[in-house]
């Protein structure tokens, strides 16, 4: 399977489309099955996205020491995610952080090898194994024979790109995301811009945010989406839609909001209704 940075926007809307696994380094990413979803625990399933979705920016904001904050600060160009769960947190950020990768990646087969390295399926393949006193120990036999492919491991350079995956196959971000994310900046110059663009637009997004908590937008859960759509799809009802994944679901909904604001359109137009925004079913989402 292609390597996921190597897919374009169409070839990854495909993908997420078909529910397809999506691939980082030689690792698998597969999508859960709505049924999946609520056997595990809906709520549980969701902390674990939200906990392996936190920014930099999230993990600054959070420190009560002023001093060590400003520290941060100054170097927060160079930090990621990553080196917050491994090195500037604590135990407690690194167990929450393995048992949401346990969930990702459907194996209790996960612990860090180093403080830069998380290590799958190592025991698995013999590489971790319980010496005599009860503890983890390493084989290092086994690890040193083992080639670079085989290797199933988390580290700096591949987590943001797990946690997008996550967010794509979660309807989280939109597949454009992926490729304005990936543009890189010509210069100092331009990369502190692009940052403090993001900064506003996080800004706008919050604020939009707020507005729709207190319209009571935020009433639509994932309930009563799957009950709408199950409804309203004419291929799918409440026996079927358990194969749905998480992005298929909210396409779906999508799509059949559009549908209905385009049908709503036509009839306001017969209606004599003038200067109406009519968007074609199938234009794109």
């Amino acid at each position: 399977m292609r390597d996921y940075r190597e897919l374009n926007e169409l070839d990854l809307k495909l993908c997420l489309l078909k529910g397809s696994s999506l691939t980082v380094d030689n690792l698998d990413i597969k999508p859960y099955l709505l049924g999946e979803l609520v056997d595990f625990g809906h709520s549980h399933y969701m902390r674990n996205i939200q906990w392996v979705s936190l920014s930099v920016d999230d993990f600054i904001e959070a420190i009560v020491d002023e001093d060590r904050k400003r520290a941060l600060q100054e170097i927060q160009h160079t930090l990621k995610p990553f080196d917050f769960y491994t090195k500037l947190g604590d135990e407690e950020f690194q167990q929450a952080l393995i048992e949401a990768l346990q969930m990702i990646f459907r194996t209790h087969d996960i612990r860090f090898l180093d403080e830069n390295i998380i290590a799958i399926d190592f025991e698995k393949r013999g590489i971790f194994y319980t010496d005599e006193y009860g503890e983890i120990s390493i084989n290092n036999d086994v690890l040193e024979s083992m080639s670079e492919e085989d290797m199933k491991v988390i580290h700096r350079d591949n987590f943001d790109n797990i946690v997008k995956i996550i967010k794509l196959q979660n309807y989280l971000i939109p597949p454009s995301e992926k490729e304005e994310e990936e543009t890189l900046p010509a210069d100092e110059e331009t990369r502190l811009l692009m940052e403090q663009m993001e900064g506003y637009r996080r800004k706008v997004d919050q604020k939009k945010k707020a507005l729709q908590d207190s319209d009571g937008e935020n009433d639509i859960d994932i309930f009563t989406i799957i009950d709408a759509v199950s409804t309203k799809a004419n291929a799918l009802n409440k026996l079927s839609i358990w194969d749905y994944t998480v992005y298929m679901l909210y396409s779906e909904y999508a799509r059949l909001e559009v549908i209905d604001n385009y049908n709503f359109s036509i009839q306001a137009m017969m209606a004599g209704a003038e200067s109406v925004d009519l968007t074609h079913w199938s234009s794109k989402l």
